[in-house]
This record gives C-alpha cells, sequence and structure tokens, in this order.
C-alpha cells in the first residue's frame, strides 16, 4: 500500500537533504551546480491544476490548507488519501500552503506549493525532460519549483510530459474561473473509487470558509447526467444538511451553507462510496 511504502521514509527521518537552499525568485537549480529546470506554472485553483494533469486524470482534487485548519481537518478525513496531507512536515522542512491530488492510470501524482521553496538533494538525482527528479526516502521523488511535484518516479514524469507541451487532462466541464478553499472534480469513468461510486458522468464540489469561520462554509456540488440513485442520494444530503437542491436540464446541484461543526460529515456524505 502507499502509506506502507510512506512508512519506511517517515521512520527514516523524513527529509534527509544534505543539502538545503531557499533560492530567490532567479535562482534556478542550474545555480547549485545540478543541471536541471524549475517547475513554474499557475496554482491558484484546480483549473490550473488540470492544466499539469495527464489527459487520462479521472479525479483530482485541490486545497488551499492556509484557509481554515477546520476545512484543512474534514478535507483530510473526507478525501482520498493524500502523502502531503497526513505528513507534510516530514516531506519538506516547511509547510505546504497549497496541495493538489490528481489520478490517473490507476496511480497518482501531487502538487505541493511551499514557502520559502526549497533545493535539496543528497548526491543523487534523476534527470528526465531537463528536470531532476530527487529521491525522496526509497520510494518517491520530488522535482522542485513552483508547485513542486511529487509522486512516484513513474507518476511524475507523465506531469512533466504535460508540463513540457503534452496532453492535459480533458473532459471536466463544470470547472469555471471561480475560486474556492477546497476544489474537487471527479469523471464518473474512473468506476467505483470516484465519490457516490462515479455514478454520474461529472462531479464538482467547491467549498469556500466564509470571512468569519464561526459563520461555516458556503458549499457548491454539482452532478452532470447523474444515475437515478445519485439524484436521490444528492437530494437527500440536501435535505438532511438544510441544503438547497435544484435541477437544470441534465445537472443537479446541491448548495448552502454549512456549519463549522458539521462540514467533516457532509463531506464524506458527498464524497463517499
Amino acid at each position: 500500500m502507499v502509506l506502507s511504502a510512506f512508512a519506511s521514509f517517515v521512520m527514516m527521518g523524513g527529509n534527509q537533504n544534505e543539502n538545503v537552499v531557499v533560492p530567490s525568485g532567479s535562482d534556478s537549480l542550474q545555480t547549485f551546480g545540478v543541471q536541471g529546470r524549475l517547475v513554474e506554472w499557475d496554482f491558484e485553483g484546480l483549473k490550473d491544476v488540470l492544466q499539469m494533469s495527464p489527459e487520462s486524470t479521472v479525479m483530482a482534487y485541490w486545497i488551499n490548507l492556509s484557509a481554515s485548519q477546520n476545512l484543512t481537518d474534514a478535507a483530510t478525513a473526507a478525501l482520498p488519501q493524500s502523502l502531503g496531507l497526513s505528513y507534510g512536515s516530514q516531506i519538506y522542512s516547511t509547510k505546504i500552503e497549497k496541495l493538489a491530488h490528481v489520478n490517473f492510470n490507476g496511480t497518482w501524482a501531487e502538487f505541493h506549493e511551499i514557502q520559502p521553496y526549497l533545493i535539496g538533494y543528497n548526491g543523487l538525482v534523476i534527470p528526465y525532460q531537463d528536470y531532476m527528479m530527487i529521491p525522496v526516502g526509497t520510494d518517491y521523488a520530488v522535482v522542485y519549483g513552483r508547485p513542486s511535484l511529487f509522486g512516484t518516479q513513474d507518476s511524475v514524469r507523465p506531469v512533466i510530459d504535460v508540463i513540457t507541451g503534452g496532453l492535459s487532462a480533458e473532459g471536466f466541464t463544470l470547472i469555471d474561473d471561480e475560486q474556492a478553499d477546497l476544489q474537487v472534480a471527479a469523471l464518473g469513468s474512473g468506476g467505483m473509487g470516484m465519490p457516490l461510486s462515479g455514478g454520474y458522468k461529472e462531479f464538482y464540489l467547491g467549498v469556500n470558509a466564509a470571512k468569519s469561520q464561526d459563520q461555516g462554509f458556503y458549499l457548491l456540488a454539482m452532478y452532470l447526467q447523474p444515475q437515478a440513485s445519485i439524484g436521490s442520494k444528492a437530494g437527500e444530503i440536501a435535505a438532511k444538511n438544510n441544503l438547497s437542491y435544484s435541477t437544470k436540464g441534465s445537472e443537479i446541484e446541491i448548495s448552502g451553507l454549512v456549519a463549522r461543526e458539521n462540514l467533516q460529515n457532509v463531506l464524506m456524505a458527498l464524497l463517499g462510496p
């Protein structure tokens, strides 16, 4: 399992880099004796993430970890497992500010924005497409930049392929330019591992913390071409949590304000099987 493989890295003390450098905005890996490029890509929401994700991506999420600890905690409990969410302090010596996780071809990759971002290595780097994959523990690799890429070597390579001009994720039509503190998108073609077992063509969830966190969180969930059972399930979730439920053509929408103490329950209902 992913987490059992990662356990060896955690037990060995997390970040094992011998040389850790905080660069200025104009520095590159070449400055420090390693021939390579830094990742440079907008990372303000899920739309940016999907532009870096492989064409076969079936699910992705993006979260601003600085927006609300309550949101971070609820998302960690409800979302598919993320090593960045669970072990971020073990991967880097600085905090992950924003994080994204994508699923494609039976594997996954993550995107991490850390401030200040680091360049570090202990001798071995693995070049690929002019980028340098820096081994982390025995199973994972990091490509530094804004954002940093994290995953196995085999999962990081397809992301680099997209960044260098390959085809990016397609089929995600419900995401617009609106920003949210948490965004989740999934395609029903991903199968049973998707939220509500993938009983729809497409799913989108956006959550924003209210200005005063005591006021709760604004939530919007949309389903495109849902199966009848998903429509019923969505209606039950809306009714139970005093959320608005509406239909328009082949879309179902749930929206409203969720109390802070109820956020985890709502997320688990929307993102569960």
